[in-house]
């Protein structure tokens, strides 16, 4: 179901260390910001999206949808976009689509492709889970978007190596998992992206919740909570034998 003229759509990316917002109508982003460092995300999330308003002279209520990264990812960046979901959804009842991070990541492939002419048929998107795990996805080129053939999961890097050795496939390698730790995911059958494609963006957070929105996939805002898929590191130390 297509929104009204005078409305608009906002996505929000809190989940990696560098955050970012956009705003458009249908496929089309009119205007985007990146917040100006790391982990900027309480101070500066507010401030751009009344920028983003402001561009396009709209109010609060204008706000007909709002797709989020939901992780996984940074805990307290998630915590902040599920808060703006809910906020949003209850004051001026936009529509909430929840984003896997590693969906949205998987988009920067098709802006390399696009930008440099690569020839990607698949990649694998790793963020850092700390203690050797990694959340991590493998994707194959379909059309114009990505299938995920291996879903989010908590992997090791030889478990993650052990998948890709398997099939035999070249997997191009992209995400902020590899910012300190990309030795452990070299082989022959593996290639760094460039490192300017390992941040999850607002504008992959938006081709991805459009593609939902299209086929209804909208989110209970009831039952919406952030995609964490390990525990927060105090809960893990909490429950391990005789803490």
């Amino acid at each position: 179901m297509s929104e009204p003229e005078n409305t608009y759509t906002l996505a929000v990316e809190t989940s990696g260390r560098v955050g970012s917002v956009a705003i458009g109508q249908g496929d089309t982003i009119l205007f985007e910001s990146t917040f100006s460092g790391f982990m900027k995300h309480s101070t500066e999330l507010f401030g751009n999206l009344e920028g983003l308003l402001a561009k396009v002279s709209a109010r609060p209520h204008q706000i007909a949808r709002l797709y989020i990264a939901v992780g996984p990812g940074s805990f307290t960046g998630l915590r902040i976009a599920v808060t703006l979901a809910k906020m949003l959804s209850f004051a001026v009842g936009s529509r909430i689509v929840a984003v896997d991070t590693l969906d949205a990541l998987a988009e920067n492939a098709t802006a390399c492709i696009q930008q440099t002419g690569s020839d990607l048929r698949r990649v694998a998107a790793i963020l850092d889970a700390k203690q050797n795990r990694f959340f991590t996805a493998i994707f194959e080129k379909k059309g114009e978007g990505w299938a995920k053939i291996h879903p989010s999961s908590l992997l090791s890097p030889e478990e993650l190596l052990s998948l890709i050795t398997k099939d035999g496939v070249p997997v191009g390698l992209l995400g902020e998992g590899l910012v300190y730790y990309a030795d452990k995911f070299a082989t022959p059958l593996t290639t760094l992206i460039d490192p300017t494609y390992w941040s999850a963006t607002a504008r992959g957070v938006y081709a991805v919740g459009q593609r939902m929105a299209a086929q209804n996939q909208f989110s209970d805002i009831y039952a919406l909570v952030p995609a964490y898929i390990r525990k927060p590191d105090a809960v893990e130390k909490r429950e391990k034998p005789g803490f």
